[in-house]
């Protein structure tokens, strides 16, 4: 499972007129995971915390590298490793967010993705003008 946000349009157009565009996105990145990570976290604490929740699933999620494929750069942001009955906790993390017959979705990933975007798209722009010597 991996995590997408819109919006980051006029960074791109700044991006063309670079040539190590690779190393300067995944810095970019880099700086940027951290804020959706933590969001991420919080809204799994929250959708999660139901009285019985151990809080395992939420101490699973981190940060994958920065990686490109054919749509672009892009970092993800999921939880791994398995629980104690051998359950990947992506795959618990999936269940939450979109729900099961026995349980309903908890919608955790749009959230954190909404609630986020504007710090993350702020530290991106912090990275950028440093990396660039920009304002």
């Amino acid at each position: 499972m991996s995590f997408r946000s819109e919006g980051f349009d006029e960074i791109l157009k700044e991006l063309n007129g670079f040539t190590n565009v690779g190393d300067l996105s995944d810095e970019m990145l880099k700086a940027a995971a951290p804020v959706l990570e933590k969001e991420l976290k919080k809204q799994v604490n929250t959708a999660a915390n139901r009285g019985y929740a151990t809080g395992e699933l939420e101490k699973a999620i981190s940060a994958n590298k920065p990686a490109e494929n054919v749509h672009g750069h892009y970092v993800a942001i999921t939880a791994k490793g398995k629980n104690k009955k051998g359950t990947r906790y992506n795959e618990v993390l999936a269940y939450l967010n979109y729900g099961t017959s026995r349980q309903a979705a908890r919608n955790v990933v749009s959230k954190a993705n909404k609630k986020s975007e504007e710090e993350c798209i702020e530290k991106m722009q912090e990275k950028f003008n440093e990396l660039t010597g920009g304002e």
